[in-house]
């Protein structure tokens, strides 16, 4: 009878170890590079051929080329193209946080008060959720003048795009200072 519930035990264990291994092979993550002047280990994070298929649209209709660009950043008629009507920014400069609109953040740049010398990113990872959603987050080094400072900080972000009436439009913008550097998820 032990003899017994022993094997048992044994081949349920075996099964459950070859389901388990059925799991885990079943979602294979593939690394797609994406490079970007400036930040060349730009990749995508794919699991399917769909998502694949949504992150490749994504990289060849340019959008992420022009945002990875300075001058579309300090172009107020370029980064407007970008964003979309209901665009928000979320961010954290210099200990204060702010939720910016799009008519606030293309004022700030009209102005002057918001206004990118260079523009540094490195640890880009995409990923896209359906077919018409793409998360984009990174860590940033760039040179920003911000409301009469510089922020030259480390600094985290993270990006959602909608394909909206078949254009690829920045929803959200995040951002927070990582002044102590980054870790876990950009090695």
């Amino acid at each position: 009878m032990r003899k017994r519930l022993l094997l048992i035990a044994i081949a349920f264990a075996g099964f459950a170890g070859f389901l388990l291994g059925q799991v885990i092979t079943e979602s294979k993550l593939e690394i797609v590079k994406y490079p970007l002047p400036g930040s060349e280990d730009t990749v995508g994070e794919v699991e399917t051929q769909q998502a694949r298929k949504v992150l490749d649209d994504f990289y060849q209709s340019k959008v992420l080329q022009m945002s990875a660009d300075a001058s579309p950043i300090n172009d107020v008629a370029a980064r407007g193209r970008l964003m979309a009507d209901h665009f928000i920014q979320i961010s954290e400069r210099f200990g204060t946080g702010e939720r910016l609109t799009k008519a606030q953040v293309l004022a700030d740049t009209k102005s002057g008060q918001m206004h990118m010398d260079h523009l540094k990113h490195d640890h880009i990872r995409l990923l896209a959720f359906g077919d018409n959603v793409v998360v984009v987050t990174g860590h940033s080094s760039s040179a920003l003048h911000y409301n009469g400072k510089v922020d030259t900080a480390d600094r985290v972000f993270g990006d959602t795009w909608v394909k909206l009436n078949g254009r690829w439009q920045q929803v959200i913008h995040t951002v927070a200072s990582a002044s102590n550097g980054v870790t876990r998820g950009f090695e």
